[in-house]
């Protein structure tokens, strides 16, 4: 329940939302359910909270400055590491519905015309590519001491500016073209976050929180930085490896190995409208989701394609004896083609493959009608011979005890005479 209660808190932290306050974009926490319950859960006072996510102190000599966080210091290299994920899963969505799907149409000698859709592969290797990606000079630039958010994207120019993928602005930003359309960038904060450093006031907040849990959290934390200031020269340069851009990536390998290994079943979830209301429904915006997420295409390949498919050996098995006549040659192919043809179902409707048989949608439903009625008519007969055999033995059974009664009967009358 306490790995649930911090699940919540993540998910409640996301919908507290800041206000501007000042001309240099200083914020307040605004007053709402998530702040609320956030606080709730992790057990610790809303106040306590407040500071925590607004401020940050800087120990300037022996003094402890307290800094007022920027609208720019939530987000950004966030919705970066979202996005580079958001490509991965689109890509293994890609791979499972247009790529599979098509190439085993094409191997299996299937007569098919292959649907275009969009492949952001070009987009995944402007992060992962090496050692000039998004990721590779994120860590680098970390790694220098004096390096900042504008000399990050200085670097992003030099050597991303001939990708049409990118494109770098002014004031440390920039453009990515996504699967999902273009989207706009501010480094602002960017080498800071990717060097993960976790703020004293935050490990502060965890340890006077009530639940177990969040202690738990603050102790290994300090434990960690009490290491990690042990650690040798050596080591310490050998510390990019730990960047979050590097645990983030790892991690979502691990995941798309996962994914990989199991038999894929897709949800796409679409945004109704930007209000979260109930009963609203904005076209444009639906209209463009479904384009961005490729369901479109999915869509068509649904309606060309050959959803059902099984291999012959399968097919013959399954429907075989269904035929109301023999075959010349037993083989699955021949026993097949002879189901299909008994049941007159169009030739449009199915294609034969070198090892499957391939239907669209519907066309299995009359065979397994049929399927299901020499079932039942089967249950029938059986039932009914079953019934027939019980009487059968209730009559034997009848006839037996009658001859005992009739031979007792005998006896007895003779043993009476003598």
């Amino acid at each position: 329940m306490e790995l649930f209660s911090m699940l919540a808190v993540v998910l409640w932290l996301g919908n507290i939302s800041f206000s501007v306050i000042d001309n240099e974009s200083h914020v307040e926490v605004d007053s709402n359910e998530g702040l609320v319950n956030a606080a709730k859960l992790l057990g610790c006072s809303v106040p306590q909270l407040v500071i925590a996510l607004s401020t940050r102190k800087i120990q300037a000599g022996k003094e402890n400055i307290v800094q007022r966080l920027t609208l720019t210091q939530k987000n950004g290299f966030e919705q970066f590491c979202i996005n580079y994920a958001n490509e991965r899963l689109q890509q293994h969505f890609n791979r499972h519905l247009f790529k599979l799907e098509q190439e085993e149409y094409l191997d299996d000698g299937i007569d098919w015309a292959s649907v275009e859709f969009v492949d952001n592969t070009d987009c995944l290797s402007l992060f992962e590519k090496r050692p000039l990606g998004l990721l590779s000079l994120l860590d680098e630039e970390s790694t220098f001491p004096k390096a900042t958010d504008l000399s990050f994207a200085n670097k992003l120019k030099q050597h991303l500016s001939g990708n049409p993928g990118f494109k770098g602005e002014q004031d440390g930003a920039f453009k990515i073209c996504h699967y999902a359309g273009e989207v706009s960038y501010d480094t602002t904060g960017f080498l800071e976050k990717n060097r993960d450093p976790l703020h004293s006031e935050s490990i502060q907040l965890l340890s006077s929180c009530k639940s177990d849990l969040p202690k738990d959290f603050a102790s290994v934390m300090i434990a960690d930085s009490q290491n990690k200031s042990t650690l040798s020269h050596h080591l310490f340069v050998d510390s990019q490896k730990q960047s979050v851009v590097n645990k983030f990536k790892a991690q979502l390998f691990k995941l798309m190995q996962q994914l990989e290994n199991t038999s894929p079943h897709f949800i796409r979830c679409i945004q109704p409208n930007n209000k979260q209301r109930p009963r609203q429904f904005e076209h444009d915006l639906v209209l463009h989701q479904l384009k961005c997420c490729g369901v479109f295409e999915v869509v068509r390949i649904s309606r060309a394609g050959y959803p059902t498919r099984m291999t012959h050996q399968q097919f013959a098995e399954r429907y075989g004896f269904l035929l109301s006549h023999s075959v010349a040659s037993q083989n699955p192919l021949s026993i097949s083609v002879a189901v299909l043809q008994q049941f007159s179902i169009p030739p449009e409707m199915y294609q034969v493959g070198y090892t499957k048989l391939f239907l669209r949608t519907g066309q299995v439903a009359a065979l397994e009608n049929a399927k299901n009625r020499m079932f039942h008519g089967a249950l029938r007969i059986q039932r009914n011979f079953r019934g027939l055999h019980f009487e059968i033995e209730i009559i034997l059974l009848a006839l037996l005890i009658n001859t005992i009664l009739v031979i007792s009967l005998t006896f007895f009358i003779c043993q009476c005479t003598v």
